[in-house]
């Protein structure tokens, strides 16, 4: 009977360990696999214990049972951690090594009891002298330090639990209440076996409490499906989106990735775990970000130019928040596609360049033309359109500060006689040359104009007749101090002027004008090659 009862249940754990294997989103699960071989293992021996005759036998199935005692409660503790902080790594084989350290140690011990005693006494011997009678074992030393470890794991176990309940609330404290009284059924019924000497036929019926508690959880993953209904959602909306989504955890090791992110970097198989450095395509440059999250900006864009594709990246973290602090878990990294409206953009600016570009030169020819309009194409000096605007601008200004203006109108000696004699094109370059002098004598803020054929200009703001007249006299001389280079050679040339100063002399262009052509008349009458000022 006892034998039937228990390949019942060793069936239903193999059955339970084969679904869970078959489960894509189950947090712990690899440790819950494990977990399950481990206390199939724990009943498996227990049964063949059962089903021997001879104590020898009894002993030696009694001594197999040991890595099952120990590694069930070891397993089960990282399948709790694993499973309440949503960890989906499967176990490393440097891992396992560890975890099944200390049980594989009391395995050794256990079969080689009969050379010290120190897992069973002596004294461990059947109940009776029947045959098949089961054994009193009396306990070394050894089972003592094994009984404590089993107990610290499933003292680790409790208190994860505790926290999870104590950090949760609604539905999920519920669930994980129930969590807490699954585990403590194990705790209570080897408590009871060895400080009690409760047994079930004869035997300890822990193996069979942990039987009992894996079916419970069964119930709760199959029936109230707590256990993955969240972490199923999730993925199925990672998967449902076409953006791609990457979940690293705290290494930047890459946990998670949807369909998207996969045929982005060209991945089938072997991609969990993989470094985020590692990762095909955009592993680099988003490893680079990541190491100075910080200092980043939020939504910043992510360019592939070799795929001729842009993403938007948004960095979530992934934490724990707890009474006390916030752990970050990892960080979730979604890239949103947003090739097709950079590309917009990238064509709008460059649409916008180019039409900046167009009028930027449609300004130039405008201010080209406007020059060409207001300047002498000769000797590139205002002509008398600009004069007037000119000359009103500069009496508002003048007026506002309170100053004087001069205007000193300018005439060529003798350059109808020069032209008779060498030609236009000669006195066109004679014509040159005075207005080159004239742009390095005048002041910023002065203006020289061609009004006529030889005839010359300067708006002179700011300068009273003694200070204008000082000024023009220097010109005067330095004129007539040095030849004028033309196409003919060295030409002579000076020049009059009559100045005339605003407001003394008139109130008006014409009449400013009237008083500097009556002071050049004098000038000339005077001579020529001299400055005439009316005072």
């Amino acid at each position: 009977m006892q034998l039937l009862i228990t390949s019942v249940v060793c069936f239903g754990v193999i059955l339970l360990s084969r679904w869970v294997s078959q489960q894509r989103y189950f947090p712990g699960q690899s440790s819950f696999i494990w977990l399950h071989l481990a206390s199939l293992w724990w009943m498996f021996a227990a049964s063949l214990e059962m089903a021997a005759q001879g104590a020898e036998c009894k002993m030696f199935w009694a001594s197999m049972a040991w890595p099952g005692i120990l590694m069930t409660p070891t397993f089960w503790a990282v399948f709790l951690w694993q499973y309440i902080y949503s960890n989906h790594q499967r176990l490393s084989n440097r891992l396992l090594l560890v975890l099944t350290l200390v049980p594989t140690l009391c395995w050794a011990l256990a079969l080689t009891n009969p050379w010290h005693h120190l897992m069973y006494v002596e004294q461990t011997a059947p109940f009776s002298s029947e045959f098949g009678s089961p054994i009193k074992y009396v306990h070394g030393s050894v089972y003592y330090l094994a009984t404590a470890y089993g107990y610290l794991c499933m003292a680790f176990c409790s208190g994860i639990v505790i926290r999870a309940v104590l950090n949760s609330n609604g539905l999920y404290r519920r669930h994980y209440l129930a969590f807490l009284l699954l585990t403590l059924v194990p705790w209570a019924t080897n408590a009871s076996h060895v400080f009690l000497g409760m047994s079930l036929f004869g035997f300890d019926p822990t193996p069979f409490s942990f039987a009992f508690t894996l079916m419970a959880f069964a119930w709760l993953i199959v029936g109230v499906r707590l256990f993955d209904l969240l972490p199923v959602a999730r993925n199925l909306l990672l998967e449902a989106l076409f953006d791609p989504v990457l979940v690293v955890d705290s290494q930047l090791r890459v946990v998670e990735a949807n369909p998207s992110a996969l045929r982005l970097s060209g991945l089938e198989r072997d991609w969990q775990g993989r470094y985020l450095q590692d990762w095909p395509v955009v592993g680099a440059k988003l490893s680079e970000v990541l190491n100075q999250a910080q200092g980043c900006e939020p939504n910043q864009l992510l360019s592939l130019p070799s795929l001729n594709r842009y993403f938007e990246l948004n960095i979530r973290p992934v934490e724990r928040t707890t009474r006390h602090e916030v752990a970050l878990l990892g960080q979730m990294l979604y890239l949103r596609d947003v090739s097709q409206r950079h590309m917009s953009e990238l064509q709008l600016a460059e649409a916008l360049a180019v039409s900046e570009q167009r009028l930027l030169t449609i300004s130039n020819l405008h201010e080209q033309l406007r020059e060409q309009a207001l300047c002498d194409p000769l000797t590139g000096l205002y002509n008398r359109r600009y004069l007037e605007e000119f000359f009103t601008l500069e009496i508002d200004r003048v007026q506002r500060e309170q100053k004087p203006l001069s205007l000193a109108l300018i005439d060529l000696d003798h350059f109808k006689l020069l032209n008779d004699k060498h030609g236009h094109l000669e006195g066109d370059d004679v014509l040159k040359a005075l207005a080159d002098n004239l742009r390095l004598n005048v002041r910023s803020s002065d203006a020289a104009f061609r009004i006529g054929g030889e005839e010359f200009l300067i708006v002179l703001p700011g300068a009273d007749l003694e200070e204008a007249s000082k000024r023009l006299n220097i010109i005067c001389k330095q004129l007539a101090g040095q030849p004028l280079e033309t196409r003919g050679g060295l030409r002579q040339v000076t020049l009059s002027a009559g100045i005339a100063c605003w407001p003394m002399q008139g109130s008006s262009l014409d009449e400013l004008l009237d008083v500097a052509d009556a002071a050049l008349y004098q000038a000339k009458r005077a001579g020529r090659n001299r400055v005439v000022a009316f005072l």
